[in-house]
């Protein structure tokens, strides 16, 4: 059986106040905490548009992208692939990212198999998406739609862009999820933002863990109060994200 503590050690000894200082006052106010974790994430959301062929206008504001990055174009005097149609390629990506499961089958984004047949062999289509997502195509989009001076065109295909990033979270990874909250592109996240990994809140409060850390080794029976040490836990928890997300947890 384990051991009751002393009365003398300090597990046995009452929570202490919360010293003056140890706390930034203005810490929730500065790093507008409430706003990051709930607000924008629910506000910043992308209206979802339903699926169409790019027009001209749009394939003309993506085709330098693709051409840059040797994505079914080349630009000239570039290697890279090139592809007997790459804008009916990119339209049979967008078209089985923004497909859906039905509430029966648990929602979330179909797989790539639901693709229909006029767009391609399935298979096809999802090798081209990687490729292209390991080139790095996906997430420079991305951040052209979220430039203040994005063609109108080009921002016309925010969601399908959404939603291409999302497909591919685990192929992009972390970097991914960075850019999106940093954009306020919140619908290219697979799953609400405080569900998933914050490296950005990490480096918020690592500062303050170290100062309470230096504290707590200065002063080795000060044990720190209940509300510290839940929020401090809750932290912990919303930087690490969790390991499990539902498909069904996708935004529309």
């Amino acid at each position: 059986m384990p051991r009751r503590p002393s009365a003398r050690s300090p597990a046995a000894l009452p929570p202490s106040p919360l010293p003056p200082g140890l706390l930034p006052p203005d810490l929730l106010r500065r790093h507008a905490l409430w706003r990051r974790l709930y607000l924008d994430p629910l506000t910043k959301l992308t209206p979802p548009a339903p699926w169409a062929p790019l027009s001209d206008a749009e394939w003309e504001a993506l085709a330098p992208h693709l051409a840059a990055l040797g994505c079914g174009l080349a630009a000239p005097g570039r290697a890279g692939e090139r592809m007997a149609d790459p804008r009916g390629r990119l339209d049979a990506i967008f078209r089985a990212v923004t497909l859906k499961r039905s509430n029966a089958e648990g929602g979330g984004r179909a797989a790539w198999s639901a693709l229909p047949a006029a767009f391609g062999r399935h298979g096809t289509v999802a090798r081209s998406y990687r490729r292209w997502a390991h080139r790095g195509l996906w997430l420079r989009l991305l951040e052209a739609v979220a430039q203040p001076g994005a063609p109108a065109a080009l921002r016309a295909i925010t969601h399908r862009l959404c939603c291409a990033v999302r497909r591919g979270i685990r192929l992009m990874g972390l970097r991914a999820i960075l850019l999106a909250r940093r954009l306020g592109l919140f619908s290219a996240l697979p799953a609400p933002s405080q569900y998933l990994p914050d490296p950005d809140l990490s480096a918020i409060y690592t500062p303050l863990l170290l100062r309470i850390a230096h504290f707590r080794r200065a002063h080795p029976h000060w044990r720190a109060p209940p509300g510290l040490r839940l929020l401090l836990q809750q932290m912990h928890r919303l930087a690490g994200g969790r390991t499990r997300i539902p498909r069904g947890w996708e935004p529309a």
